[in-house]
């Protein structure tokens, strides 16, 4: 199914398809109705479904431009005064255009197949422990009041309003273990032009909201009243809203989403922060800025959206 032939379709027609089209996939995937998403700007309706609890989106297939051409970027003069206050202080040499330009991907041509995506990526290696593990309880006595605990993302704890206290820890996993998990399920990764669809929903702007970012918080603050990039985009799908939260894809050693929270922890500015969350960002280097663990040991920690391939 095509976006151009999905959006011409009625809702009584779409509704059908997707009923038809479950019929065609395991008896585990279950169509659950229609939800209609915004991202801010016109309606679309999407056939939801359920695969092991969770929820995916049918994702309509497109030959569509991706990537981005910055000189259709328009910067407010506070974007620009903030980028020129950073590019200041760590000695840039380029122009907010062309710096734009060089941490986002090429605009070009691609088609791309209608798939069911996963709404909520989940975190990699996450495994439910005992909380009564000597490690959680030393957690729960050094932080008696705390909802959540997480010891440096690698092990905690959830605390319930009824008390309940749910553990974790993360296990290390590597892009193989990941790839032979899925693949057993008959499921995948998105590539990396997918997911750059996946996340813009055919929008042409620097953000899948538009050009705008604010200027006196980082994405991880969640004050004031903006929360467009807390929202599901067009597809439905909960992507590109904390740059810390960077997604695994099927190419090894990249990641899009974010710059795993390089830009806010090193105080570069409103900016600079924000810009991670744009659409077509990516840096080829992103993972030399961690540890050698990282890429050494396994991609635990991290974030993937899995994929259901239609028939």
């Amino acid at each position: 199914m095509e976006l151009q032939e999905w959006q011409k379709l009625s809702e009584e027609q779409k509704y059908r398809y997707s009923e038809e089209l479950a019929t065609h996939l395991p008896q585990s995937v279950i169509f659950k109705g229609l939800r209609f998403y915004s991202d801010g700007g016109p309606e679309l309706s999407i056939a939801i479904f359920e695969y092991g609890g969770s929820l995916f989106s049918l994702m309509p297939g497109a030959e569509v431009q991706i990537g981005y051409e910055a000189d259709n970027f328009r910067p407010t003069d506070e974007q620009i005064e903030l980028f020129q206050d950073t590019a200041e202080e760590y000695g840039f040499v380029l122009d907010i255009y062309s710096y734009v330009q060089s941490v986002t991907t090429p605009s070009r041509k691609v088609a791309i197949a209608p798939m069911l995506v996963e709404i909520q990526p989940t975190k990699i290696g996450l495994e439910a422990i005992n909380s009564e593990e000597l490690k959680i309880q030393n957690l729960l006595q050094d932080f008696p009041d705390s909802p959540s605990v997480n010891c440096g993302d690698r092990y905690g704890f959830d605390r319930g309003k009824d008390g309940s206290v749910a553990a974790w820890q993360i296990i290390s996993k590597t892009q193989e273990d990941i790839a032979t998990e899925l693949a057993a399920e008959g499921l995948r990764l998105l590539t990396f032009d997918e997911w750059e669809y996946a996340c813009g929903a055919r929008s042409t702007t620097l953000f899948r909201w538009g050009d705008f970012s604010p200027s006196d918080f980082y994405p991880t603050n969640n004050l004031g009243d903006w929360k467009l990039h807390l929202q599901p985009n067009l597809f439905g799908l909960n992507i590109a809203q904390n740059p810390y939260d960077c997604e695994i894809i099927s190419d090894k050693h990249t990641v899009r989403g974010g710059d795993c929270g390089f830009s806010i922890c090193g105080g570069m500015g409103s900016f600079l922060g924000w810009l991670p969350l744009a659409t077509a960002y990516w840096q080829p280097d992103v993972l030399e800025w961690l540890d050698e663990e990282w890429l050494d040991q396994g991609i635990s920690g991290n974030f993937m959206r899995r994929v259901i391939p239609l028939p």
